[in-house]
């Protein structure tokens, strides 16, 4: 028992470090930096904020995008910066001499004008289902903290016995502890 514990206060820390770095370094990379997306390698993660891809790719997904893949194809799907600057993801419906014509699955028309490659941030390489929803959840300065509490109150609990007293404390210890809480309680 005391192992599984131990390996749960593990990989709860873990997971709590891992969340502080990824916010941590999407907050440097697009607040000081200026970049537009938070990328390691050349591959950045973004959440869908709408239906215009839909069944393809649904609101609330996270996609992979691969900044580095330059090779564009009709039906490819793409992440780009539109007219005003927003980062949207549509498919490339037709390539022409005048630039690329893009489309979303669910909508009817194509996309106004025509894009130029120098605007494409990104080739979509795959996507988790609904996982942008916790990931704008625990961007949230609040939830962030809450996670972090969250952690130490589990570790504490899990590092414990039913008195209080850490699991890994020498035999001596454990007497000691029990002696001082014992006097405690007799007050």
């Amino acid at each position: 028992m005391k192992v599984l514990k131990k390996l749960l206060q593990i990989i709860i820390w873990i997971v709590v470090i891992l969340v502080l770095i990824y916010n941590l370094y999407t907050y440097i990379s697009i607040n000081i930096l200026k970049k537009d997306l938070a990328s390691v390698n050349g591959y950045a993660i973004l959440e869908v904020v709408s239906y215009s891809m839909t069944p393809t790719i649904n609101k609330g997904d996270l996609i992979i995008i691969n900044e580095k893949d330059s090779e564009y194809k009709k039906n490819d799907i793409i992440t780009f910066k539109d007219s005003t600057g927003s980062i949207v993801t549509h498919r490339i419906f037709d390539i022409t001499s005048k630039g690329i014509i893009t489309k979303g699955d669910a909508n009817n028309t194509e996309d106004k004008g025509f894009l130029q490659e120098k605007n494409i941030v990104g080739k979509y390489v795959g996507k988790i289902n609904n996982l942008g929803y916790l990931i704008k959840s625990i961007r949230n300065p609040l939830v962030l903290i809450l996670i972090l509490i969250m952690g130490i109150i589990v570790c504490v609990l899990i590092s414990t016995d039913k008195n209080g007293i850490p699991l890994d404390a020498t035999p001596e210890e454990k007497k000691s502890l029990l002696i001082k809480k014992k006097d405690k309680e007799r007050r």
